[in-house]
């Protein structure tokens, strides 16, 4: 049976896929998340997830699907009304978003992200985490949403993988906490034997909230030799997440 074909932009379901593309509130409540694109498509199938519903421009070619997984046919121009991207890549599709870990974690290498407002920026920490084998990311209110489709993309493919869940800086539990930033007592984080352990990064802009720092067992920095004062945190984050991965 051939799929069925949307040809309005005022469609129900394109309506619904742009605001899951745009709304947090509305993806948490329905529980499913946007994602874009063949090789996204690839990721979440080989992790086991089944998406809910995918839509496919007339010509596009399709892996194979779960027989759960609507489909749905459009025209280049209701595509590029339901897609979030401006040169959308002809597959969207929904998936469920993921059940949380359990917290608080009694194990393993974590980061907690502190209010990070660019969603490029959470989902790049995501992939960077990832790639050193960290357990999981922690994310305290005020981050942009991990499975906005600009993070997913930017996660390529973590988001399937990672552990991922919101938490409140008064439940971050028995595990050791080291805060990132920069400062004359900060400990170069060379010098650090990373157990099991959180590490914290803070905001784009004004670092990490007072508490996280008094919470913290130890500030540590990224000695630099250059001028720059700082790092971008997708690149802090890089540099620190090789050396809690022993590397």
């Amino acid at each position: 049976m051939n799929p069925p074909r949307v040809t309005s932009r005022r469609n129900p379901l394109i309506k619904t896929l742009r605001r899951l593309g745009a709304d947090p509130a509305f993806r948490r409540a329905e529980g499913l998340f946007l994602a874009d694109g063949r090789k996204l498509l690839d990721e979440a199938l080989r992790e086991g997830f089944s998406p809910r519903r995918v839509i496919v421009s007339d010509g596009t070619e399709l892996p194979a699907l779960p027989d759960t997984t609507d489909v749905t046919v459009v025209p280049p121009g209701v595509m590029g009304a339901a897609s979030p991207l401006s040169s959308p890549q002809g597959i969207l599709f929904t998936c469920p978003i993921p059940s949380p870990p359990p917290l608080p974690p009694q194990r393993g290498k974590w980061l907690l992200l502190d209010r990070l407002q660019d969603p490029g920026n959470v989902g790049s920490v995501l992939r960077t985490a990832e790639a050193f084998a960290l357990d999981g990311v922690l994310l305290t209110e005020g981050c942009a949403d991990p499975f906005s489709p600009k993070a997913v993309r930017a996660s390529m493919g973590a988001v399937f993988r990672l552990p991922i869940a919101p938490v409140s800086v008064s439940a971050l539990g028995p595990l050791p906490l080291y805060a990132a930033d920069i400062g004359e007592n900060a400990t170069p984080v060379r010098d650090i034997q990373f157990g099991d352990c959180v590490v914290a990064l803070g905001n784009e802009g004004r670092g990490l909230r007072p508490e996280l720092l008094r919470k913290a067992k130890k500030v540590i920095t990224i000695p630099m030799r250059g001028r720059a004062e700082s790092l971008g945190v997708a690149a802090a984050a890089a540099v620190i997440c090789c050396h809690m991965g022993g590397y």
